[in-house]
């Protein structure tokens, strides 16, 4: 049984390999003795302490059937390690094949309930191979370009051969420019000293709260009844998103830059007539 498929949870049955299968003294489980050779079922002897913890998996499972399925299945003298099935995995050659769930997520049943096979299958799950690429990307269907040229680009399939696609990439010279421009202010931007977000609130003068208030997104009513974003919008923490040359985050917290700080200083003489408020915060 080691290593094939089942069928468990009678009377709603549902799918699953078996990895190992265990009686009172040992688990049969299939493993690798010999690098490079196939692996083979090895016993195991239980711990001192797993004896009597396969006795209660074993009794509470034949109780669960008794009392609460009305199913007398006899005594239970071997337990079948099983992991469900979840659904299927799609493999890089395009095909699809089932896919089981973690060790930590693995099961005993009784193997007197469990099926080797079943008269219905459920169509959902069965392993399909790899559709020709033809079926799978239709000439003149819409895709995204993943390759290392222009990664990210919308494309449009011009034809097709049994291993590789023809496409018509929709790329823009100037998407490229401007992403050379980006890098190049990147790149040659000057080291900027940055400083931890408490330590910038004494040297501004504000307490940590407000100073996390106005350099992210600070709404207001105004006298109109209008919200008005009065932050400075440095930092975006649920995107997790900075501004280059004014904030990073390290860890968990965030920093800011000498730029930052000046710009803060600056917000704090301009915005007088918030600076009451904010400075309460």
């Amino acid at each position: 049984m080691v290593g094939k498929r089942t069928f468990t949870g009678w009377p709603f049955l549902q799918e699953g390999l078996v990895v190992a299968v265990s009686d009172s003294l040992f688990k049969y489980e299939k493993m690798g003795v010999v690098p490079g050779s196939p692996p083979k079922i090895i016993s195991n002897p239980h711990a001192p302490h797993g004896l009597g913890h396969w006795k209660m998996k074993a009794e509470r499972t034949e109780t669960f059937y008794s009392k609460k399925l009305g199913v007398i299945m006899g005594s239970v003298d071997v337990l079948v390690h099983v992991r469900p099935l979840t659904g299927l995995k799609r493999l890089d050659t395009g095909a699809f094949v089932k896919d089981y769930e973690s060790a930590d997520k693995e099961i005993e049943q009784a193997v007197q309930m469990t099926l080797s096979e079943v008269a219905s299958e459920d169509p959902r799950f069965a392993e399909k191979d790899a559709p020709p690429l033809s079926e799978e990307f239709p000439e003149g269907s819409k895709i995204f370009f993943l390759g290392e040229h222009a990664y990210g680009v919308a494309a449009q399939v011009s034809g097709t051969t049994e291993s590789a696609l023809s496409v018509i990439l929709a790329f823009f010279p100037s998407d490229k420019t401007e992403n050379d421009k980006f890098k190049d202010i990147v790149r040659n931007r000057v080291s900027a000293k940055y400083f931890p977000s408490f330590k910038v609130a004494e040297m501004v003068g504000l307490s940590g709260r407000a100073l996390g208030k106005i350099t992210s997104s600070f709404m207001v009513i105004t006298s109109n009844g209008q919200k008005t974003n009065i932050g400075l919008s440095l930092k975006f923490e649920a995107k997790a998103l900075k501004v280059i040359d004014y904030s990073r985050k390290d860890g968990r917290f965030w920093e800011f830059s000498e730029k930052a700080i000046e710009l803060i200083r600056d917000y704090k003489v301009r915005r007088t007539d918030y600076n009451g408020p904010v400075n309460r915060l």
